[in-house]
């Protein structure tokens, strides 16, 4: 994300409309990252356009994870 105020807004937002997720601290943040990522735990795709609907500001998505 980012910043930590778009992470904490994605994830209201994402978690109201029942996507889970979470906000964690990034060990190794790049230099346009914030520090911050939201995680969702399903549905990625249809979250994703959800921010987009809102608005709401992402530096970059990953698919899958484990």
């Amino acid at each position: 994300m980012p910043s930590y105020t778009y992470a904490v807004k994605g994830e209201k937002l994402l978690s109201s409309r029942g996507y889970p997720c979470k906000i964690k601290r990034n060990v190794s943040a790049s230099p346009e990252s914030c520090g911050y990522s939201l995680y969702v735990y399903k549905n990625g795709k249809d979250a994703l356009k959800v921010l987009d609907s809102y608005k709401v500001p992402y530096t970059r998505f990953y698919w899958g994870g484990g």
